[in-house]
C-alpha cells in the first residue's frame, strides 16, 4: 500500500539520485546503471554493445522502479530524455497514473542544489498579507 511520501528523482542516463520529501529535502539512495565493458578485444561490436546498454538500462530503470512504488507522488527531475522515456514506461505499466507523476528538465545539480530544488518546488510559497 502506498503512503504519503514525495519522492524526487534526479537523474540522466548513468546515474539517479532519489530525494525524500518529507518536511525537508533529503538524499536517500543513489543507482547506477552498470558500465559496458569491452569484452570483444580491441573493439566491441557496435551490435552486442547497444544490447548490453540496453539491457543495463531495462535493469537501471527496473531498479528505480521499485524504489519508486511505494511513494504517492514522484517528481523526474534532470538535463536528459532518461526521465521521459522512464516516465513512457511507468504510464505503459500503469503506474503513477493518478495525477502521480511530474516531469520537469532541469540541469545537471549538485546534491546541495538537487536537496535545494526539491525543497523549493515543495514548500508552497509563504503570502504576507
Amino acid at each position: 500500500m502506498k503512503n504519503e511520501r514525495t519522492l524526487a528523482i534526479w537523474m540522466d542516463y548513468s546515474k539517479a539520485f532519489l530525494i525524500e520529501f518529507t518536511d525537508k529535502a533529503r538524499e536517500i539512495d543513489i543507482l547506477e546503471v552498470q558500465p559496458v565493458k569491452n569484452t570483444y578485444g580491441n573493439g566491441l561490436h557496435s551490435y552486442h554493445e547497444n544490447q548490453k546498454r540496453k539491457e543495463n538500462r531495462h535493469a537501471f530503470f527496473k531498479k528505480i522502479t521499485q524504489k519508486a512504488k511505494d511513494y504517492s507522488r514522484v517528481i523526474l527531475f534532470g538535463p536528459s530524455s532518461a526521465k521521459v522515456e522512464l516516465a513512457h514506461q511507468w504510464h505503459k505499466e500503469g503506474l503513477f497514473t493518478d495525477q502521480g507523476l511530474e516531469v520537469i528538465t532541469t540541469g545537471r545539480l549538485t546534491e546541495t542544489q538537487r536537496c535545494h530544488w526539491v525543497n523549493k518546488h515543495f514548500t508552497p510559497p509563504v503570502v504576507t498579507p
